[in-house]
């Protein structure tokens, strides 16, 4: 089974926000992340939600509470606490 953390997030700018995310991939690589989708709010281009898929549960919480991210969340100005989330997806269909 995957994981999938999706963390909801505000930015001061988005601009600054994608290029820390980018930077942070091959962080979010070793701690088992296999892919991404990232989203952005129609109203508000600032409010980022991000959909990480993990090999598994552990791997996820150990990048939530990884130095990498806590520094990276600051340097991409993140301006609130994330709102991060764990689950699991059970169905998946193309319209």
């Amino acid at each position: 089974m995957t994981a999938k953390l999706i963390a909801n997030l505000h930015v001061r700018d988005y601009d600054t926000f994608k290029s820390v995310f980018d930077e942070l991939q091959t962080a979010r690589q070793e701690h088992g992340a296999i892919g991404h989708r990232l989203h952005r709010g129609l109203d508000d281009p600032n409010k980022v939600i991000v959909v990480t898929e993990y090999r598994d549960a552990d791997d996820a919480r150990r990048f939530v509470q990884s130095t990498e991210l806590k520094e990276a969340q600051q340097r991409a100005g993140v301006d609130a606490p994330g709102d991060f989330s764990l689950c699991e997806e059970i169905e998946a269909r193309a319209y």
